[in-house]
């Protein structure tokens, strides 16, 4: 299974401000749309929790140390290595890695 990681940046490199984006420009979030469809979105719960309910077309998977966090229509993974496990286990061939920060930082080693 291929692990891309998908992000917008600005400038500085930055990717949100106070848990939103920073800016909102169609393209970037039909790219996203495009690119993501049918496939797995990993990311971190405050990430989730910003964008407020999974995205239509993809398998949401949240990654959290919270062992009771649950939401509907998501799926909850502890690790990455858990959550890869999800989306290889579903037959899915590319997982996106999308933010927050700390989830990318952990997924510079072993994304494609």
């Amino acid at each position: 299974m291929i692990v891309s990681m998908i992000v917008a940046h600005g400038i500085n490199r930055e990717i949100g401000i106070d848990n939103k984006m920073p800016w909102h420009i169609k393209e970037d979030f039909k790219h996203f749309k495009k690119t993501t469809m049918g496939h797995h979105l990993i990311m971190g719960r405050k990430t989730f929790e910003s964008i407020g309910r999974p995205l239509p077309g993809r398998t949401t998977v949240v990654l959290t140390r919270d062992k009771s966090f649950s939401a509907e229509g998501v799926l909850v993974a502890h690790d990455l290595s858990q959550a890869f496990k999800i989306a290889q286990d579903a037959g899915d061939n590319e997982a996106f890695i999308a933010g927050g920060a700390n989830i990318y930082e952990q997924a510079l080693t072993v994304s494609d």
